[in-house]
């Protein structure tokens, strides 16, 4: 899977170093299942991005719902395992995060994805 940098623009922070690009269906699906961790500075970035589950996940998770102009349109902080995130239509990614990863990021923050 091809990794990048996902920045938080409006704040200049580095949310994560190294991020995971999940484009494909399965890459989606299986998404971090049954990582014991994600370590600081990983993450997931799921393109297309409308919405989430959490069934077998073993950590929980911060979460951004990115729409189409790179802006933070929905923030999940600490999202438990075995839960469903909301179906966010119009949304173009969903960026799984370490908990407290995105504790600066509000809603309307710009978001670039880096290689």
């Amino acid at each position: 899977m091809r990794v990048v940098r996902v920045i938080n623009n409006t704040r200049n922070e580095v949310l994560a170093e190294r991020a995971e690009l999940a484009t494909s269906y399965w890459a989606r699906f299986w998404g971090l299942m049954g990582r014991r961790e994600l370590p600081t500075g990983c993450g997931l970035v799921l393109q297309p991005g409308g919405g989430i589950h959490m069934w077998f996940m073993r950590i929980p998770l911060d979460v951004l719902h990115v729409d189409k102009y790179d802006r933070v349109t929905h923030v999940l902080r600490g999202i438990q395992p075995w839960r469903f995130g909301p179906l966010l239509v119009g949304a173009k990614r969903a960026i799984e995060l370490p908990v407290g990863a995105a504790d600066q990021t509000q809603v309307g923050d710009e978001i670039i994805i880096e290689d």
